[in-house]
């Protein structure tokens, strides 16, 4: 039977407090969102991100996102509406110059069927996460760990193959390459601006 009607402001509210609640008893910390900071006008919508620590130094963590918002300003702590997002579970690394990089990415969880089943699915998959990332292989040369490409290859989480002046330059086009893409449009073999 399903229990969870996203239509229900107060279901909403009970799954966005069990899902906080299984994160609290799993040792999870909140993250601060990095959209809230940059000064939303509402920065009581914006989503809550969870994270454990798999590591000692805190270069390998796992992180939810939990698709819960409020809990300030008076805005109740609710699971977002249905169709908005799902809560997704990963496990990241921090390079060297400090960037996040995904090594582990879990099935979504959609928030369907009963609470109880949901928190549970989401459970499951930060355990999954946790010992993926954790059990994972490492690279022989610098002792990162690696992950799995869109092709299927395992790489290296740290690039240790390239030097910092390549990483750099790779750095700068992908960049240019995310740049060109908001504003221009391509058709028939000529680029055209976007309005």
């Amino acid at each position: 039977m399903n229990n969870y009607d996203p239509s229900i402001p107060i279901l909403r509210e009970m799954l966005g407090f069990s899902i906080i609640n299984k994160l609290s008893e799993c040792g999870f910390d909140e993250l601060e969102n990095p959209r809230a900071a940059l000064g939303l006008s509402r920065p009581d919508m914006a989503e809550k991100i969870f994270v454990r620590n798999i590591t000692d130094d805190g270069r390998m963590r796992v992180k939810v996102y939990t698709a819960v918002f409020g809990g300030i300003d008076n805005t109740p702590l609710q699971a977002r509406s249905e169709g908005k997002d799902a809560i997704r579970v990963c496990a990241v690394y921090t390079d060297m110059s400090g960037k996040d990089r995904g090594i582990v990415k879990e099935t979504r969880i959609n928030r369907v069927g009963n609470i109880e089943d949901i928190v549970d699915r989401m459970y499951q998959r930060m355990r999954s996460a946790y010992k993926t990332a954790k059990t994972g292989d490492t690279c022989h040369d610098c002792g990162a760990p690696k992950f799995t490409t869109k092709k299927g290859n395992t790489c290296c989480a740290e690039i240790c193959w390239k030097s910092n002046e390549e990483k750099v330059k790779n750095e700068a086009e992908w960049n240019g390459k995310k740049r060109g893409r908001a504003g221009w449009t391509r058709s028939q073999g000529r680029f055209y601006r976007r309005f």
